[in-house]
């Protein structure tokens, strides 16, 4: 059998957390918004619900 790994490296855990910058081209109605709803992205990038799961899953095994 073999064994594969990964290096774990500066290039793949350098920065904690991305600066945002945004666009210059972003109205501020949009970039309102964004910052309105940017709590609730996170915590679902953190914290996927079962749902969200099982639907990635179900779209894995479907390819």
């Amino acid at each position: 059998m073999m064994e594969t790994s990964t290096s774990v490296n500066k290039l793949n855990y350098g920065q904690k957390k991305q600066e945002t910058v945004p666009a210059d081209d972003v109205e501020p109605q949009d970039l309102s918004f964004y910052e309105n709803i940017k709590p609730q992205l996170d915590s679902l990038a953190k914290n996927p619900s079962e749902t969200t799961i099982s639907k990635i899953l179900a779209y894995s095994r479907a390819k």
